[in-house]
């Protein structure tokens, strides 16, 4: 079962977050689409899994690649919720810091 879809992971990320879900593994990526840049930007190497977290002006502020084990996942829920991000900068640092 994907750690999302754990009860405590989903009550705390639909409290903090509006998600959304994309499959790019098939996605050609043409560099002459401007819309593919949003894809380039934020997942360039189609890699999966990944979360991204967009602040309200759309400036990422988070990002995690591959397997999160639900501690992990409600630390990011905090990292990025709580703003530590702005004062840590990064999200291994602040896992280390717990």
């Amino acid at each position: 079962m994907s750690v999302l879809k754990k009860p405590e992971v989903t009550a705390r990320y639909s409290k903090h977050f509006l998600g959304a879900h994309a499959d790019f593994s098939e996605l050609e990526l043409d560099d002459k689409d401007p819309g593919h840049a949003m894809v380039k930007r934020h997942n360039p190497n189609k890699l999966r899994p990944v979360l991204v977290f967009l602040d309200g002006t759309g400036k990422e502020v988070a990002r995690h690649r591959g397997k999160l084990e639900v501690e992990d996942a409600l630390l990011l829920d905090r990292y990025v919720a709580e703003k530590h991000y702005l004062k840590t900068g990064d999200f291994a640092a602040f896992r280390k810091a717990q």
